[in-house]
């Protein structure tokens, strides 16, 4: 699918189910910016799925994930890659990258159609280690790297940059 370099700026939220926060809940709306032809609710259905994964962040830090309506402290945005650049400065992410930046897990469309090349072919798998690395910044995680040669990837670790020898891997 073709990306546009730039958009609006402006989010399309995507509807949440209809049921109130559970207490203690890690809660988060996810939004796609308008001027992308990405449905809503498909990309929060794939957020969603991925976050409650029991190979996911859910199981390995024992958080429950509830995606709500609005003003969650944690916003979930697929942009394109001028608005990654502009809502990730300082962060230079040079239209090539996603971020995580205070209160924004931005997702760059660019990587969201296309991949990385260590994924090849595997856009689903791609996109489970998207949502799931800057996810884990959004959990307070830092950059990690491969413990070994043929070990599974870190999620933590930089995987659309390469593997550093580690087999490519989406779960935390």
């Amino acid at each position: 699918m073709a990306v546009p370099s730039s958009g609006s700026g402006r989010f399309v939220i995507a509807p949440a189910p209809d049921n109130a926060a559970s207490a203690g809940a890690f809660t988060y709306t996810v939004e796609v910016e308008d001027t992308l032809t990405y449905e809503p609710a498909q990309i929060a259905s794939t957020v969603d799925r991925t976050l409650t994964d029991g190979r996911g962040w859910s199981a390995a830090t024992a958080t429950t994930f509830q995606r709500v309506a609005d003003a969650a402290p944690t916003r979930v945005l697929l942009a394109t890659p001028d608005t990654v650049d502009r809502l990730c400065a300082p962060l230079r992410t040079n239209g090539q990258v996603s971020c995580r930046n205070g209160d924004l897990v931005v997702l760059n469309a660019l990587r969201w159609s296309n991949g990385s090349p260590a994924y090849d072919d595997d856009i689903g798998g791609y996109r489970q280690y998207l949502i799931n690395h800057e996810v884990g910044h959004r959990l307070g995680r830092d950059h990690q790297s491969c413990p070994r040669a043929g070990a599974p990837a870190p999620v933590m670790l930089q995987q659309t940059k390469g593997l550093q020898g580690c087999e490519k891997n989406p779960w935390p």
